[in-house]
């Protein structure tokens, strides 16, 4: 029985229609998960991110990556997608806990009350990253923030 392996993932459904649309187009057997409830119900996240998984068999998942990659690169196709900064794989989690184990419960509620960090993480790669990146105020020479040059 073939798996069906996630190669592009999105915050969003639109996009990621637009891109499972192209790959039936190209003859591929594409669909599009939605893993929205998951992450609300199992994992307290009221807020989903990175739940919509556009899905090919594991036969094609090569081949699909390749036309994804060529698409990308041509006309920027995967703009919109969830991508891992480490290794730029788009089979990323949000929040990082387990789906697949009750024991993800404990520290997704733990999450939804703020004590941990609610973080991305990839899958192929194991790397996590947080959800907001924090903007560094631009400092001076002795690292103090620069005062503004408003009148």
């Amino acid at each position: 029985m073939e798996q069906l392996i996630t190669v592009a993932t999105f915050n969003d459904r639109a996009p990621a229609e637009k891109i499972a649309l192209r790959l039936r187009d190209a003859g591929f057997s594409a669909d599009i998960y939605d893993e929205s409830h998951e992450q609300k119900w199992k994992l307290f996240n009221l807020h989903p991110r990175a739940h919509m998984r556009v899905r090919v068999h594991s036969g094609e998942e090569d081949r699909a990556h390749a036309l994804l990659k060529e698409w990308h690169e041509t006309e920027g196709a995967l703009a919109d997608a969830v991508h891992c900064p480490e290794c730029g794989s788009s089979k990323v989690e949000f929040p990082q806990f387990s789906r697949r184990t009750l024991m993800g419960a404990l520290p997704a509620a733990l999450a939804a009350t703020g004590v941990i960090a609610k973080e991305y993480y990839c899958e192929s790669c194991h790397f996590t990253w947080p959800d907001t990146v924090a903007v560094e105020p631009d400092l001076d020479v002795l690292n103090w923030p620069k005062a503004s040059s408003a009148p």
